[in-house]
């Protein structure tokens, strides 16, 4: 029996994931046509320290993730 719970929790927990990635996904994206729209349609840039932070925020992210999050990439 607590196989077969431990098994369901874990599927659970993993929809419940891909469910909140994909939610944040699209608010990211919903916020950057913000930006963009908001910055008259030009890029955004950022500036080294801004670029430093986001690199050390970004190796604690799994990299699948991460070629899905990437939304400033052709900003840049």
């Amino acid at each position: 029996m607590f196989t077969w719970f431990k098994t369901r929790l874990i599927a659970w927990a993993d929809r419940y994931q891909k469910r909140e990635i994909e939610r944040l996904y699209q608010e990211g994206l919903r916020l950057k046509r913000e930006a963009l729209k908001n910055n008259g349609g030009r890029p955004i840039r950022l500036s080294p320290e801004e670029h430093q932070r986001l690199n050390e925020l970004r190796k604690n992210i799994d990299p699948e993730v991460l070629k899905r999050i990437d939304l400033l990439s052709d900003a840049e």
